[in-house]
């Protein structure tokens, strides 16, 4: 046995843990329920990319001795590798409950309860880390990492200077270094270190563009304390991306411009261009409005930072306070993103409600023509449901497909139009088929028993995404929070008969003369049929719609053709984004802040 152990030990740190397989299987065999066997079992059939057999044989080795320090290291990086975070996290701590002293443990899980969200949880875990090897370059370079999620940015920043002092050569904590003292505002403090940063990487993209932040926010300082010109409003954004915030971002500054407001845009990365006119001049700015997470919130000295943004769960979570800090006023659009802020601990002084706008010249054009599986276009289908969601766990698309198989038939004249934002991850569709499957399971029905689905998921420009809201009769959502959710009311303002759980965001521009609203209740956020919680929203609760009202509410309109009253008249006469500007400016006006028109 010694022998055959050896040579598969050989092979397997030689990087050939395939070619152990057979020889280890024999020994397996030969010498049942071996930990030292089953456990290098377990490693070459990971490496070999057989997880499920893997995490057998490494369950296997631990049976046999639970206090098998590499197995448990084994286990964890196979359940991390599954996302099975608090399975990776439990080895650990038993592992570190044995040997409290073990390095790769506590950083193994620091790195994995980071990955769960608990970001106190792994500074505390890196923290200890640090104190038993004070000199340790990971212990440190991970804990700064931490902190720069987590923590203030003075305190991320003397962590990262520490862990440079011990390894000065590291390009990526030069670029780490200088984003910090941007959210600081030290714009000297951030030019040094992304300029080490390109020296030591001359393709260190992320340097190059924080130093094309910097000379931006100089010019910006500039011309802010020049009295001279009109004032104006520096804005900082991610406009030229796909995202929501992107959308919004768009349509805030062209309601500014339209109320003749002198404007200097700041784009996400420094480089961006608006792409209508030359708006990336400085103004004399009296505030920098960042349209953005708190995490992404930049400082331009001398200027106050106002942010907008959105937070979807209760309450928000310990970072976004932190960094929520580092604004003088936080701008939400919801009253149930006000709630989270200041049941976070943010100052309600400090906050502003100012709802977004929707987008009624959808309406104009023809509808995107869609066909079923089946070669039926999707126009002769008298019920057409439209979702339009990120596939992330907060949009319940598992939800959505378990009410859907539940409520409809394939007898039924409807159809359901999800269009998920897939397009971008390897393994999307893989992940939609899985959780396709486990609906099925749920439920008891098969997707061919249901009302057909129609998955469009390939990314549509802004006039194909207006024909595709016309070709659909409904729009429905089942989310567990929006901070506003743009496509609801989009769908809502040209005239689509909506059903939403009466929630967040929904609750602030629909009421129950003019859309659905399915009861629900508050629950911890969970991924989909796990127990785990889903990082962004650890410890936090969010919104569980009530499954049983969503089947009854499509099916009164499926079969008893029960009619959904209008949002439209009231969507357009409310929330249109020249009243969501103005309402932005009443409130920089009550600042002290508000520019002045005068703008082209």
């Amino acid at each position: 046995m010694e022998n055959a152990f050896e040579t598969a030990l050989g092979l397997y740190r030689a990087g050939r843990g395939r070619d152990a397989l057979p020889l280890l299987r024999e020994l397996a065999g030969q010498h049942p329920g071996e930990p030292a066997i089953l456990n290098l079992l377990g490693v070459c059939l990971r490496m070999a990319g057989e997880p499920a057999a893997a995490e057998t044989a490494l369950r296997a080795a631990l049976a046999g001795c639970p206090d098998h320090a590499d197995a448990l290291l084994n286990l964890a990086a196979v359940s991390r590798d599954g996302g099975r975070h608090g399975v990776a996290a439990s080895c650990l701590r038993r592992l570190l409950a044995q040997h409290p002293a073990l390095r790769e443990g506590l950083n193994q899980l620091g790195a994995t309860l980071s990955e769960m969200g608990d970001l106190e949880g792994a500074e505390r875990t890196l923290r200890r880390a640090v104190g038993l090897v004070p000199d340790g370059i990971d212990e440190r370079f991970n804990l700064a990492a931490i902190l720069c999620q987590a923590a203030p940015p003075d305190r991320a920043i003397a962590a990262l200077r520490q862990a440079i002092a011990l390894q000065p050569e590291g390009a990526f904590a030069y670029g780490l270094l200088g984003a910090c003292s941007l959210r600081a505002g030290d714009l000297d403090g951030a030019q040094a270190p992304f300029s080490r940063a390109l020296r030591l990487d001359p393709a260190a993209a992320e340097a190059r563009q924080g130093l094309v932040r910097v000379a931006r926010y100089r010019a910006t300082a500039r011309a802010a304390r020049s009295g001279t010109g009109p004032d104006g409003l520096a804005l900082r954004g991610a406009f030229a991306t796909a995202s929501g915030y992107s959308h919004m971002t768009r349509r805030l500054i062209e309601a500014l411009r339209r109320q003749r407001i002198p404007l200097e845009i700041l784009g996400l990365l420094g480089d961006e261009r608006w792409p209508f006119e030359p708006l990336d001049r400085p103004v004399r700015a009296r505030a920098l409005l960042n349209v953005l997470i708190p995490m992404a919130v930049e400082r331009v000295p001398g200027l106050p930072a106002v942010t907008f943004t959105m937070f979807e769960g209760h309450p928000i979570p310990p970072s976004w306070q932190v960094h929520s800090r580092n604004s003088d006023i936080v701008v939400v659009p919801t009253r149930a993103s006000r709630r989270a802020w200041i049941a976070g601990g943010f100052p309600e002084a400090r906050l502003r409600l100012c709802p977004l706008g929707i987008d009624p010249e959808a309406g104009d054009g023809a509808p995107l023509h869609l066909a079923l599986p089946d070669g039926r276009p999707v126009a002769e289908i008298p019920y057409r449901f439209l979702n339009v969601s990120d596939f992330v766990p907060r949009k319940n698309v598992d939800g959505l497909l378990r009410v859907w198989l539940r409520a409809t038939d394939r007898r039924d004249p409807a159809c359901l139009i999800l269009k998920l934002a897939i397009g971008g991850r390897p393994d999307g569709r893989a992940e939609l088929a899985d959780l396709v499957r486990r609906g099925e399971a749920a439920t008891g029905r098969r997707v061919a028993e249901a009302a057909p689905i129609l998955l469009v998921d390939a990314v549509l420009d802004e006039v194909r995404m207006n024909g595709l809201y016309r070709a659909a009769t409904h729009y429905w959502s089942l989310s567990h929070g929006e901070g506003w959710d743009l496509p609801m009311a989009t769908a809502g303002a040209l005239g689509l008969g909506l059903i939403a759980p009466r929630h967040t965001a929904y609750v602030d521009y629909l009421h129950d003369g003019i859309a659905h609203l399915i009861p629900a209740r508050t629950a911890p956020a969970r991924r989909p049929y796990a127990d785990e919680p889903w990082a962004p929203f650890h410890g936090l609760d969010w919104w569980q719609p009530d499954e049983e009202a969503a089947v009854a509410a499509l099916r009164a309109v499926i079969r008893n053709g029960a009619a959904l009253p209008s949002a439209a008249d009231h969507l357009r006469r409310h929330f249109t984004w020249d009243q969501s500007a103005a309402t932005l400016l009443t409130i920089l006006g009550g600042l002290g802040l508000a520019p002045q028109p005068g703008g082209a």
